[in-house]
């Protein structure tokens, strides 16, 4: 048996969801921006994609949807595009601790540029500060960005509570949220939410890689980042990724048929999962919150006395395939950053595993990884050097 339970990385393409890109690549593969017939029935259903999107996240209209190669382009023509744009109003920004790396590098280049970068903190189950948050806002500030739900230990940030604080300032503040862990997993209204603009990526929920959108409320001024011809959309020049949009909207539609149901059942593994490794494994320590203020989707633990890297590869080499946050894995020799954000220590960072479902994971899949790890753990613990009351 092979159990994947990284989809916090990625998820699998769904055959349905293949079908299509497929024939948007061998039978309608024609460009939006011709004046032929099939060009032109392109464009008409890229205009209905930007529509179903919009009406799927409460937004005025499809005018309001970007295309992107995903969450990360859409953090950078977020961030970059509103401050830059925006620069003679203000140069402040505020992002969370829990950001992903994408948008802790953005505010790492606004700082070269000038722009001064307030990080907030979490407390000890990954929930931003609100009163710091509320303290840190300046009369320059221009953007405040959240993440909607921390990726490494799952918890799902109070955007509404945030969108309120802004909406309180006596200047206009920007809100942008990466929401490549929520779309499609829970609902969003941008309205009700205050968000004004909105990241995605479509291989979060089984559609395919190098594919997302943007969400920009009407009237953020935004600046290119990306330069080319006039195409589709000139907020972000280039040939439109049409087989890959076409694959979004359909994985889209099959996530939100099933959203209710797999938000419950989810719910239901989560918490067996959680009992079955807390109860039969010593010296674990779940990251991140608990209940309904943690993605279902989501399960970190650490595991005391050994490394995560080696959890992992020996979790690998029985057939069970997780992410860990040790040094290996992540490609750097610091600990992993949300773990310590939480106020864990480096020993706990290094211990980390994330255990992410997708709504196909069933009970057998975590069961059979339950097994696994028990004797994973057991056998690292007794070759381990270190030992418990040493």
């Amino acid at each position: 048996m092979r159990v994947f339970l990284d989809n916090d990385r990625t998820t699998k393409v769904l055959p349905e969801v293949a079908e299509v890109v497929v024939k948007y690549m061998t039978e309608k593969f024609a460009r939006p921006d011709g004046l032929y017939e099939s060009a032109q029935e392109i464009y008409d259903e890229l205009e209905a994609a930007r529509e179903f999107f919009a009406k799927s996240i409460n937004a005025s209209s499809g005018e309001e949807i970007i295309f992107t190669s995903g969450a990360t382009e859409a953090n950078n023509l977020a961030l970059l595009g509103v401050a830059r744009a925006n620069k003679s109003k203000g140069n402040h920004i505020i992002i969370s601790a829990l950001e992903h790396g994408s948008v802790m590098k953005i505010a790492d280049v606004l700082q070269k540029e000038g722009f001064e970068v307030t990080v907030v903190p979490v407390d000890h189950e990954g929930i931003i500060d609100l009163d710091f948050l509320e303290k840190s806002i300046k009369p320059t500030t221009i953007l405040v960005s959240i993440i909607a739900i921390g990726h490494f230990v799952g918890s799902i940030m109070p955007l509404k509570e945030v969108s309120q604080i802004l909406k309180r300032q006596d200047h206009r503040i920007y809100f942008h949220t990466d929401a490549a862990e929520m779309y499609a997993k829970f609902p969003i209204d941008v309205q009700e939410l205050g968000i004004d603009l909105m990241s995605v990526s479509a291989h979060k929920f089984h559609g395919p890689k190098g594919v997302g959108f943007l969400y920009a409320r009407k009237g953020v001024r935004l600046q290119p980042i990306m330069f080319g011809a006039e195409s589709y959309d000139k907020r972000r020049p280039g040939g439109e990724n049409v087989p890959g949009v076409m694959g979004m909207k359909k994985a889209a539609e099959l996530a939100f048929e099933e959203m209710d149901q797999s938000l419950q059942r989810l719910r239901e593994l989560q918490e067996y999962f959680i009992n079955r490794v807390e109860s039969e494994i010593e010296y674990v320590v779940l990251n991140g919150p608990r209940g309904e203020k943690r993605t279902p989707y989501n399960v970190n633990f650490s595991f005391s006395f050994i490394e995560g890297e080696a959890i992992s590869l020996a979790l690998s080499l029985e057939g069970v395939e997780v992410a860990t946050g040790s040094a290996c894995a992540s490609e750097t020799l610091e600990p992993n950053y949300a773990i310590l954000a939480i106020g864990g220590d480096h020993e706990r960072a290094h211990g980390s595993i994330r255990f992410t479902f997708n709504r196909f994971t069933t009970k057998e899949e975590l069961d059979y990884t339950v097994d696994k790890l028990k004797k994973v753990v057991s056998w690292l613990r007794q070759i381990s050097p270190i030992k418990p009351g040493r």
